[in-house]
């Protein structure tokens, strides 16, 4: 089924990503970019369930692996457009393709995972490993970004959730907050193609998001942890 029905609620988290970013200057859609990629990759190691991200012992920034992961990020395929779509690629490779962009814009799956198993211990602390040029890099902290994100992510699905109940949202299999995430994304890329050429916001989504699905979120606990030490 089609995700169209879910786009205002996409919309609504975009925009809430939007004002997150925007300051004095401005927006740099990079960081605009990478926010949102940041929490779909939260979002899928939600849906996965390998671990509850508001309460575990592991150490926020840390590396989390698992097959239950990447079935969320592309049902384990390397080939994008094999993704289901229900997966976070294939969530955005339909919203984008062929709307905003080509295929052949879209990164590859296998040289994602690669690079995240490749950059495990290499980066530094609640940053991700991307390929894009130093010029389009984030510069805000995606582990931060997601965390910052989290509570709108929460209040926009909890909606969806009741509109569903209410029939008046469609019931998806395999919806969770990482296809809302992705559509957010996606809608984020297509609103700034004329300022980020979309095959360069592709690559650092697909980066950000990867390797944010590959880390430990920070929690509640272990943010008011680290305040009260500071």
């Amino acid at each position: 089924m089609a995700l169209t029905p879910f786009e205002p609620a996409a919309v609504a988290l975009r925009d809430v990503a939007l004002a997150y970013v925007q300051d004095e200057r401005g927006v740099r859609v990079e960081d605009y970019v990478t926010v949102l990629a940041a929490a779909t990759g939260e979002a899928a190691i939600v849906a996965s369930g390998v671990i509850d991200i508001e309460h575990n012992e592991l150490t926020p920034g840390a590396a989390v692996f698992g097959d239950a992961i990447n079935e969320v990020l592309s049902g384990d395929a390397t080939d994008v457009t094999a993704a289901p779509p229900t997966s976070v690629a294939g969530a955005l490779r339909d919203r984008v393709a062929p709307g905003v962009t080509g295929l052949d814009a879209l990164p590859s799956l296998e040289r994602c995972y690669r690079l995240v198993a490749g950059a495990v211990g290499e980066v530094p602390w609640g940053q991700v490993a991307v390929t894009v040029p130093e010029e389009h890099r984030p510069t805000v902290l995606p582990l931060q970004a997601a965390f910052d994100l989290r509570p709108a992510v929460v209040a926009v699905c909890a909606r969806v959730d009741d509109e569903v109940r209410a029939g008046r949202l469609p019931s998806v299999e395999g919806w969770d907050r990482h296809v809302l995430c992705a559509l957010a994304l996606g809608s984020a890329i297509e609103q700034a193609r004329e300022a980020l050429d979309p095959a360069t916001a592709l690559t650092l989504a697909f980066e950000v998001t990867f390797g944010m699905a590959k880390t430990v979120p920070m929690s509640q606990a272990a943010f008011d942890a680290a305040a009260a030490d500071t």
